[in-house]
């Protein structure tokens, strides 16, 4: 299958995903919390500070990943679960984790995270022409060269002018 034609009746079949990404809260965090799991260990073990900073980060790239343009397609496809196992994984390996880092990876072809995933999902974002005109009028504006009006100077003297 070749995923880089430009047919017409090829067009069909990929998914357009807001350029702003998913609007709303997020979905409820669908994981056990490390703090109850923590509540399973026997008490020498348990690290409640840290279950709690865990919880606190997940929750907060939980809520980051989900205003992605990705996430409107991971919500209509019911994928709530593999996008808070993804989460879990990523936060894993920033404490650490090179196994965690290696499956993070894995997970975030599977949702589309990056660019030859959204190829493989047949995923495009996209283009807001409103901010892209935009940008484009601004760097017109940066881009122009200064007149000689522009570089005169009023120069006051004891006499107004």
């Amino acid at each position: 299958m070749a995923l880089r034609r430009g047919r017409k009746d090829d067009q069909g079949s990929w998914r357009l995903l807001p350029s702003e990404g998913r609007k709303g809260n997020p979905p409820a965090w669908p994981l056990q919390k490390w703090r109850e799991l923590e509540k399973q260990k026997p008490a020498e073990e348990r690290n409640d500070a840290a279950a709690r900073a865990i919880d606190t980060r997940e929750l907060a790239t939980w809520r980051t990943i989900w205003k992605t343009p990705q996430a409107v397609a991971w919500d209509q496809l019911g994928w709530r679960h593999d996008v808070a196992l993804y989460v879990r994984l990523l936060v894993a390996s920033e404490a650490g984790s090179l196994k965690a880092a290696s499956e993070a990876r894995q997970w975030s072809n599977l949702l589309g995270l990056n660019p030859s995933a959204m190829l493989r999902n047949r995923w495009r974002i996209a283009t807001d022409q409103v901010a892209e005109k935009r940008q484009e009028n601004t760097k017109k504006d940066s881009a122009r060269r200064p007149s000689s009006k522009d570089r005169l100077h009023v120069v006051r003297n004891g006499t107004g002018f």
